[in-house]
């Protein structure tokens, strides 16, 4: 039953909603992951073999270096797995369980509410820790996806385009912030100033930049991609030292 935002389940049929939860997230959801995962290396080949199909008819009579660049755009089109990843992913939030009016519960109720009553202890004994160690792991990852983004972005093509990703990317940071441990925070918040450097600068939405403002926003970037590159090697130190993680937990983190 709903109330409001919550879902409320009556204690007779807790047992069987809470080892349906469990089922979905350990062996349903994995196994549809998998799935994901194989349909999509063969979506991506197929679309690389359509797209090579394509460009042999040579339609447009492309030089073979313009070629090469239609088909990298055509292929940055493409989503990423782990995008796609992330609807498919299933964490069971903080239950709260609301004292009956008669304690009289039959052994199965009574086992399930144990065990809902230890998740919820370890879920708040874990719960600091895995967001500290989310947003350590989702800024590693932030920094090295601006640092290609930037990397890759010419001024003056797609700008509008290219600052809402920044705008988007600002607002993943300040939510990593909110949650990151003081050392990570640093590291956090001179990337946020960066990213509003760039969002906040007229030039970045102008189409048609003179060879004077394209070369001071280049190297406006450039600039920025260096300081971004410290930030990314202290992130990367903060989580293989005592303040952060193991390198291979910090792998295993998604952020998107």
């Amino acid at each position: 039953m709903r109330i409001g935002n919550d879902w409320v389940c009556p204690i007779d049929l807790a047992p069987l909603v809470w080892n349906q939860l469990i089922n979905i997230r350990d062996n349903i959801a994995p196994g549809l992951r998998n799935q994901l995962k194989a349909d999509y290396e063969a979506g991506l080949l197929d679309y690389q073999e359509r797209i090579d199909q394509f460009l042999s008819l040579n339609t447009w009579e492309l030089a073979q270096d313009k070629q090469e660049s239609v088909k990298a755009n055509l292929l940055r089109a493409f989503p990423t797995l782990t995008d796609l990843e992330d609807y498919l992913q299933v964490v069971i939030g903080r239950p709260v369980i609301i004292p009956a009016l008669s304690e009289q519960l039959n052994q199965q109720q009574a086992e399930c509410l144990d065990q809902i009553t230890k998740f919820i202890q370890q879920y708040d004994q874990n719960l600091e820790q895995r967001l500290r160690e989310s947003a350590l792991a989702g800024g590693e990852q932030l920094a090295a996806q601006l640092l290609e983004e930037l990397a890759d972005w010419e001024p003056g093509r797609k700008p509008i385009q290219f600052k809402r990703k920044m705008e988007r990317h600002l607002m993943k940071v300040q939510v990593l912030l909110a949650n990151a441990s003081p050392e990570a925070g640093s590291s956090l918040q001179q990337m946020m100033a960066h990213l509003d450097s760039i969002v906040t600068d007229p030039a970045i939405e102008a189409k048609n930049l003179g060879s004077d403002g394209r070369s001071q926003l280049q190297q406006k970037i450039q600039e920025i991609r260096t300081k971004l590159l410290d930030e990314q090697r202290n992130l990367q130190s903060l989580a293989t030292d005592d303040v952060g993680l193991s390198k291979a937990t910090v792998m295993s983190f998604k952020f998107r």
